[in-house]
């Protein structure tokens, strides 16, 4: 996957999963967060970047706060509260788009010998 595939698709994919924070308004919070938690140690457990996304999708609920605020408090776009609401959601994106990055396949296989057009490894052969 070339890098400019990478970053649309790492993108859309932020985008998609921040958007999904209006799915934590009401009771279900209380089910998506303790899951994505639990998801978030076990892929931290396997050692996956997959656990930043499921770190940061519930820190994006603070996104979701700070629209909610600004739509029904007064000027609450000029404090405290609003800018603490936007900085959590906002590191929760950036969790979420670093571990989408670095989980996403960057088109070279880990471990595999490049391999020249006439078919020889491009790799030293171990002498001995």
């Amino acid at each position: 996957m070339n890098k400019i595939i990478k970053s649309a698709v790492t993108v859309l994919l932020t985008a998609i999963l921040t958007a999904g924070a209006f799915f934590m308004i009401g009771p279900q919070v209380m089910i998506i967060v303790p899951v994505a938690i639990v998801a978030g140690i076990v892929f931290a457990v396997r050692r996956s970047f997959l656990s930043l996304v499921c770190f940061g999708y519930p820190l994006t609920f603070g996104l979701v706060s700070a629209y909610a605020g600004y739509w029904e408090v007064a000027d609450y776009e000029r404090t405290s509260p609003f800018a603490v609401s936007m900085g959590i959601g906002l590191v929760g994106v950036g969790l979420i788009a670093a571990g989408l990055w670095m989980a996403l396949p960057s088109g070279t296989a880990r471990g595999v010998a490049e391999k020249s057009p006439a078919g020889d490894s491009l790799k030293a052969a171990p002498e001995g």
